[in-house]
């Protein structure tokens, strides 16, 4: 049995030549990136990090009066945030 395979898929040509030139930068060939992230979704049974989302203005416009403590609701009890909850 061979100690390792080969792994062949499609991706950006301009993604691939800016992560490798990141992963030259730290000297790491990609083959050592790619199986780096083959071990993590092995130990943790998934994706091992949280792929990063743009928040849309909605959002945006929350999490900055999250931050000042505008508009946010505190409650006594689980049943009462789950009863508003409810409510939305």
């Amino acid at each position: 049995m061979p100690t390792t395979t080969r792994i062949q898929h499609r991706i950006n040509p301009r993604l691939k030549k800016e992560a490798e030139e990141i992963l030259e930068e730290q000297g790491m060939k990609p083959s050592q990136a790619i199986t780096i992230f083959y071990m993590e979704i092995k130990r943790t049974g998934g994706f091992p990090f949280l792929p990063t989302k743009v928040p849309n203005k909605q959002l945006k416009k929350d999490l900055l009066e999250a931050e000042k403590d505008k508009g946010l609701k505190t409650y006594k009890n689980k049943k009462a945030l789950f009863d508003d909850l409810d409510n939305l």
